[in-house]
């Protein structure tokens, strides 16, 4: 898993994210953050996949997938919070898992 220091709390978490980007899988949100790197929350509702397992797939996803890109989360300037929301169903993610990787990847290269 994903270090503590790179996960936001998403209980503790504001509300006053501004919009970051918005695509078919998921929307992310963002915010500025006073420490020296960038940090990653995910929401997954229940609307979206019923049982924990499917959610909890979801969030392992996107947290290996900022594991696996460390670096981004490490080097961005100013530091941010990212807060990812789900916005497709655990089998549409499932079935397209590339689609939805590659999306990830089109996020941090903005």
């Amino acid at each position: 898993m994903i270090n503590a220091r790179y996960k936001l709390n998403i209980a503790l978490a504001s509300k006053d994210f501004k919009p970051y980007y918005k695509g078919g899988f998921f929307s992310v949100k963002s915010k500025k953050n006073s420490l020296s790197n960038s940090r990653v929350g995910v929401i997954v509702s229940k609307k979206n996949s019923k049982t924990a397992v499917g959610r909890n797939m979801i969030k392992r996803l996107v947290m290996n997938f900022f594991k696996e890109n460390k670096d981004f989360l490490d080097n961005m300037e100013p530091s941010l919070d990212f807060l990812i929301i789900i916005l497709t169903t655990a089998s549409d993610i499932k079935d397209n898992k590339e689609a939805f990787i590659k999306e990830l990847k089109n996020v941090i290269s903005i």
